[in-house]
């Protein structure tokens, strides 16, 4: 996947937004750029992201926004306790939004047409706040904007907009208004869950386009109230073949970003365009690979795992794997048991068509595990990376910045290297119970995910 998911990847200016303003104004000033930059914050880091304009929608300037991450913004009055519109006149792409207080509303356009202008509105509720600020943002696209307004509405039929959580109120620049596709970048990803809707005897899988577009599944996937991505996976439901043992809903990389002229894999295990190999690999199977090499970054929070079942499989989730035609070089166990308050994390490395290799990072794996002091509750945010380059391995778990456990592995004796061989990515909740209540079930919330080549 190309695009870090650090934010709410359309408007990812947020996590940082406006430090600085202009000050108040009882009412937009210059709403059409008439006065040049009077009045506004040109927040431009390229120095080129931002231009007036003399295409406009009415008079003689817009503003022009062509740069990823840039943005213009003025704070205006308003009175607390208030519905508004914010309108302006939009040509290309964009975002319109405003923030109150630690919350960000925005509407947005992703039309590919440069040449009509179109209305686009942002409703709102002022709350507490005597000021606010506007803003107009870059989204994938040139976008002009021009002839800005405000003004307050009937709030007993107003539609708010969709909000953004940005850090400075402790989130991740995510809306909990949006489905998981345009809170993150899913075009490189599909989606399995446990649900079997078609009756086929598998489970229902939901390609990437259809993830961009904004599926999602309150029983399974969904956005939570933080914003966050849920993925949820009961004990009981359907399995992706009949030779899987558990359940899982689980994100699968798609290097080819809905290209299907592009199959997913090849039947002969040998690379192609959508999936990678390692550099380790002969250089034929890395010219016919999507990518080489690669790493995995997450930043997420295990809300719940199962407590049903046989004790040597409860309370067991998968939250990220580096998956081969058959074999998985690595997956990243968190398992928490019953009586414990925390769970522990654990690598494994399964060397290829052999047995797995087990290396624990926070707390121990085994089934009567004491409550390991170093661990991570249900609830309690952390980070995660798995990087593979050539034969080496790494995996690391943090928190705040701060490393709490890291591991590389020699993948060299791991079979791996071999021309008949590819690599993807996964994440997710892939549930290690089958044991228990058929209604019981894992359940992780991811807020931060990049894949990257």
């Amino acid at each position: 996947m190309q695009l870090g998911l650090r934010c709410l990847f359309s408007v990812t200016f947020v996590c940082g937004l406006l430090a600085a303003s202009h000050a108040f104004a009882q009412e937009i000033a210059n709403p059409g750029f008439e006065s040049g930059w009077q009045g506004w914050t040109d927040a431009d880091p390229s120095g080129k992201g931002t231009a007036l304009s003399d295409v406009a929608n009415s008079g003689e300037q817009a503003v022009k926004l062509s740069e990823a991450s840039v943005y213009v913004s003025q704070v205006v009055y308003v009175e607390p306790n208030t519905a508004y519109e914010l309108s302006a006149q939009i040509r290309g792409a964009g975002n319109l939004g405003v923030k109150v207080g630690s919350e960000i509303f925005f509407e947005q356009k992703a039309t590919k047409s440069k040449k009509k202008w179109e209305p686009i509105r942002v409703t709102f509720q002022s709350g507490e706040a005597s000021s606010v600020t506007i803003f107009a943002s870059f989204a994938g696209r040139e976008g002009r904007f021009d002839d800005f307004s405000l003004s307050p509405v009937d709030d007993s039929s107003v539609q708010i907009s969709a909000r953004i959580i940005p850090r400075s109120a402790g989130g991740y620049g995510l809306s909990p208004d949006l489905p998981p596709g345009r809170n993150f970048d899913l075009l490189g990803w599909y989606l399995n869950t446990p649900a079997d809707d078609n009756g086929d005897g598998v489970s229902d899988r939901f390609p990437e386009v259809e993830l961009a577009k904004g599926f999602e599944d309150k029983r399974y996937f969904y956005t939570g109230d933080d914003g966050g991505m849920v993925f949820r996976a009961t004990t009981g439901g359907a399995k992706t073949s009949k030779n899987t043992r558990f359940t899982r809903t689980e994100l699968r990389e798609m290097l080819r970003r809905g290209n299907t002229d592009i199959s997913t894999r090849n039947e002969d295990r040998s690379p192609n365009k959508n999936n990678w190999v390692f550099s380790s690999a002969p250089e034929k199977a890395q010219r016919k690979a999507g990518a080489i090499d690669g790493s995995l970054r997450a930043t997420l929070a295990v809300n719940k795992v199962t407590s049903t079942g046989d004790d040597r499989y409860m309370g067991r989730v998968i939250i990220g794997q580096i998956h081969a035609s058959s074999d998985e070089p690595a997956r990243l166990y968190y398992h928490k048991l019953p009586g414990n308050s925390r769970g522990s994390l654990y690598v494994a490395h399964e060397i290829a068509d052999g047995d797995d290799v087990f290396y624990e990072l926070l707390g121990s794996r085994l089934k009567n595990a004491a409550d390991p002091e170093d661990g991570i509750a249900l609830d309690e945010k952390f980070s995660y990376e798995i990087t593979a380059r050539g034969n080496s391995l790494y995996v690391s778990i943090s928190q705040e910045g701060e490393m709490r456990a890291e591991v590389t592995i020699d993948m060299s004796k791991s079979g791996y290297d071999v021309a008949n061989e590819y690599m993807y990515f996964k994440a997710g909740a892939y549930n290690q119970n089958n044991s228990g209540n058929p209604e019981d079930y894992a359940q992780v919330t991811f807020y931060e995910l990049a894949a990257s080549h």
